[in-house]
């Protein structure tokens, strides 16, 4: 059966630390505080927190989730104000001295109304959100026009909206509101929320002019008790790029890096998802489901399926056939293309278990078609730790969305090992590092578009001594079949980009 997310995955409910929470509540409360809101109060650990500091705060909440009300009601004895209604729609009277907020964290993607909350937004609050933003986003918005003059707001939030697109529009809003003062950002390594594998910042915003922001990184929670932050930086307002990745700004080196001759990677081709098939569990097959349904050549269609599969990193037909042999999941099952008896059963297999009710396969027409796109010559793994994953695909064979693939405008085998090379190298990956999107336990991920406008070097400017010492040493890669000599080429390719070697 198709795996249904919990409901705590589909409210996108993760609940603060108490420690958190505190030093969250602390940001807010001085002794002109009269009123609080907390727009997704769950089981109460702000307004517990805010109570106890001052017990005659006028305290209002709000809720959608029926077992958080009740759970909230029986632990929270003290005078509130709960609205049993979703935040978003719901309308109130007055504005507030403080807001404070754990949003749920949903995607795009499990947002309901979404469009029509979109129309609602660019009504009220004149903000044009893109349809890819987190519903956090909408919240935040939200919050920004409910507070009153001088009051204060913090929201802790993924901090994925700094580097990527459906960003530009949230950040431009918190400068032209300028009450933006201060985004404590903790290092991705460190785990927040149980369950969440997401990155997590602190937002802090005040109602009136700011001139300038603080960049906070965090790398141990226990900062949070003295207050005392030891890595921090101020800039103004007019320093700050909405357009820009604003991960940059949280670091703090003196002396910048300067790489010469550089341009973008969309110079020389363009970087795309892998297939999505919305039922990996089914689509993807190895030689023995194969075997047990009798199913015909024609549907069994060669594509690297998992990340983890793939240990070659020149990956021939051979490395595909020690795979197979291994009986690892490296076909597709491409309905489309089903002649026998066995093939259509096994497309009536998948109806059985609701294949064809999933989201994607839902939306095809038939639900079993499989997205026709070309073999990429070089894989790019969509997540990482510490490391990109660089894959050079000589097999010419298909992959799923574990990998992102390089399209190259050069159709050119030479060309692609040299860029294969220079992609394996630290300084090839410093770049490509700063399209980063973080996420919680130190794993990061690369969106296709980020990669494509990402910065590289103009190999074209690689002079044919060099190219023939890059192309020697990637068949000592390809025979070897590991990062051998990597050193040198990356001392190859940093001569050209002006840098120490």
């Amino acid at each position: 059966m198709i795996k249904m997310k919990t409901k705590k995955k589909k409210l996108g409910q993760f609940f603060t630390e108490p420690m958190v929470a505190e030093f969250m509540v602390n940001l807010v409360m001085d002794v002109t505080t009269k009123s609080l809101l907390d727009p997704a109060v769950g089981k109460g650990i702000f307004t517990q927190i805010a109570n106890e500091q001052n017990p005659s705060l006028s305290i209002s909440a709000c809720e959608l989730d029926s077992e958080m009300i009740d759970c909230f009601k029986k632990s929270n004895l003290y005078n509130y104000n709960l609205f049993e209604e979703d935040y978003l729609t719901c309308h109130f009277k007055t504005c507030f001295d403080a807001i404070i907020c754990n949003p749920p964290y949903n995607k795009f993607h499990d947002i309901p109304n979404k469009d029509r909350l979109i129309a609602d937004f660019k009504n009220r609050y004149n903000i044009a959100l893109s349809g890819y933003s987190n519903i956090c986003v909408f919240f935040l918005v939200k919050s920004i026009n409910e507070l009153k003059k001088n009051g204060k707001c913090v929201y802790i939030i993924p901090y994925e909206f700094m580097n990527t697109g459906y960003g530009v529009i949230i950040k431009k809003y918190l400068l032209d509101s300028n009450m933006l003062k201060t985004i404590i950002k903790f290092d991705n390594s460190l785990s927040l929320f149980n369950e969440a594998i997401t990155t997590s910042c602190i937002i802090v915003l005040e109602n009136k002019n700011h001139d300038d922001v603080e960049f906070v990184n965090i790398s141990d929670v226990e900062e949070l008790k003295s207050e005392s932050f030891k890595s921090k930086k101020i800039y103004s307002y007019y320093e700050l790029n909405p357009k820009e990745k604003w991960l940059q700004y949280f670091d703090f080196t003196k002396d910048k890096t300067r790489y010469y001759h550089t341009v973008k990677v969309s110079t020389f081709g363009k970087v795309s998802r892998g297939i999505a098939t919305g039922a990996n569990n089914f689509f993807a097959i190895n030689r023995n489901i194969i075997n047990e349904r009798n199913l015909s050549p024609s549907v069994c269609l060669p594509c690297l399926t998992k990340s983890s599969d793939v240990t070659d990193i020149v990956f021939t037909k051979n490395s595909f056939k020690n795979l197979e042999e291994k009986d690892k999941k490296v076909f597709l099952f491409d309905g489309e293309k089903a002649t026998t008896e066995s093939d259509f059963a096994y497309i009536k297999y998948g109806e059985e278990i609701n294949v064809d009710k999933a989201y994607l396969t839902s939306h095809r027409n038939p639900w079993y078609a499989i997205e026709d796109k070309k073999p990429a010559p070089i894989l790019i793994c969509v997540f990482n730790r510490n490391k990109i994953k660089i894959i050079r695909n000589e097999s010419n064979i298909k992959n799923l969305t574990t990998f992102h693939g390089f399209h190259l405008s050069i159709p050119n085998d030479e060309f692609a090992n040299i860029l294969f090379c220079y992609l394996l190298t630290p300084v090839a990956q410093e770049l490509l590092y700063q399209s980063r999107r973080e996420y919680g336990d130190g794993l990061t991920k690369f969106e296709p578009n980020d990669l494509t406008k990402a910065d590289m070097l103009d190999l074209r400017i690689i002079k044919n001594p060099d190219r023939e010492r890059i192309l020697s040493i990637y068949k000592q890669i390809k025979t070897l079949n590991s990062e051998v000599r990597i050193d040198e080429l990356d001392s190859i390719f940093r001569k050209y980009m002006n840098l120490p070697q």
